[in-house]
């Protein structure tokens, strides 16, 4: 369970981290727990692998650094994500037994997950569209279950995605890490404020890269497709560029489409890789349930059965037209797929009005005011036509007499 918690936030302005190696031997009683092996380092503590002396059983121990216990920030952050876990009870999220002090220094007992991160399935080479899909069914249940929880995980990426096998030996993916999650609205109880950039600088969303503090679960999307575009190019979209320029082009959305890295690509799933990536949060999926529902139809029989459930609830009042997708038929299999995105740039607004358009004249005046006023351009020439006959009749009269 190796952590690569190196956030922009804790970096600070300098970019740098504090790299404390202060690890503790075997044997180390930290509350009721003994230290058996050292699993991972990570930016803001360490993980081992421990035993519960009360319970007998194995758990991975994460621990504070000691570097960071006296910054109320860091100490605040780490009891968030114990809180944000401990709230889900989902088979796709890290599950986290107990928290605690000991020594003024934090720490946390939860899952022990035999198996690894994605960042290291990635690492032997891209992952093929139909097993990226399966970890993706999974990652997505997960992430939906936090967001139903009021929680904004802002920080998705391989790394705190964990591939775990069970007894019956389905692979399972698990979502780790909640330490700068944003939980009920505002984020980490003002532990960051406008301007400051929280998350991993390649998996940051737009809005993230322009520092809003009023991050949605919109935003753990777009990290989602980052995820899925480097599973199946085995690179990120935003790479091998000085932080400035980096988070410039991940403002502005500029990156090679997948289908340039990796031809064979369907270009349907190019396609839900980059609406989850739009960089205007309308424009994505309406939520990452709605994400896993278009990776459906790719995933493995196996994977789609365990998920045939939930990825198929679907609300028949939640569908409008401007969604982007096909109202749902009444069969329960229908599937969704995704309409291709359209940038904000190439759009046209309509302007529409209740009001009837009247006609209009060549001088740009109103048809019924241009009448109005060639009459009364001509009522001179009107009464000279009037007095003239007038005058005739009366040069008649007169010679009659």
């Amino acid at each position: 369970m190796v952590e690569d918690q190196q956030s922009y936030a804790e970096k600070g302005r300098s970019g740098e981290v504090a790299q404390v190696r202060e690890i503790l031997p075997v044997g180390t009683k930290v509350g009721r727990y003994e230290v058996i092996r050292l699993i991972g380092e990570g930016g803001m503590g360490t993980v081992y692998e421990a035993l519960d002396a009360r319970l007998k059983r194995k758990v991975a121990l994460k621990i504070l650094s000691s570097a960071l216990k006296s910054k109320r920030k860091a100490a605040k952050r780490f009891t968030i994500e114990a809180q944000a876990a401990a709230r889900l009870e989902h088979p796709n999220v890290v599950g986290i037994f107990d928290f605690d002090v000991d020594c003024a220094i934090p720490y946390m007992a939860m899952e022990l997950l035999q198996g690894d991160t994605l960042a290291a399935a990635i690492d032997h080479g891209p992952l093929a569209v139909q097993p990226m899909a399966d970890v993706m069914l999974g990652v997505c249940a997960g992430v939906y279950a936090a967001h139903q929880a009021g929680i904004v995980h802002r920080d998705l990426k391989p790394s705190n995605i964990f591939l775990c096998g069970d007894w019956q030996g389905n692979r399972t993916a698990r979502v780790l890490d909640f330490g700068i999650s944003k939980v009920g609205g505002v984020s980490s109880s003002g532990l960051t404020q406008t301007g400051d950039i929280v998350g991993t600088s390649q998996y940051l969303s737009p809005e993230q890269a322009a520092g809003f503090r009023y991050v949605t679960e919109q935003s753990d999307q777009y990290s989602l497709g980052v995820v899925m575009y480097e599973c199946v190019t085995g690179q990120t979209p935003h790479r091998g560029q000085a932080i400035y320029m980096l988070l410039r082009r991940v403002a502005e959305g500029v990156h090679e489409p997948p289908r340039v890295l990796r031809p064979d690509l369907p270009r349907e799933m190019e396609a839900i890789i980059e609406r989850a990536m739009c960089v205007e949060p309308r424009d994505r999926f309406p939520s990452v349930q709605d994400l896993g529902r278009a990776l459906f139809p790719f995933a493995s029989q196996d994977v789609q059965r365990r998920f045939d459930d939930f990825y198929h609830r679907v609300d028949e009042n939640r569908w409008p037209e401007s969604s982007g997708w096909r109202k749902p038929a009444t069969t329960a299999r229908t599937v969704f797929l995704p309409r291709k995105p359209v940038p904000t740039w190439q759009r046209r607004t309509t302007h529409t009005s209740s009001r009837p358009v009247r006609a209009r004249s060549h001088r740009g005046l109103p048809a019924s005011a241009s009448a109005d006023a060639a009459s009364r351009r001509g009522w001179p020439y009107a009464l000279l036509a009037l007095l003239l006959v007038a005058g005739a009749v009366a040069v008649v009269w007169l010679a009659r007499r």
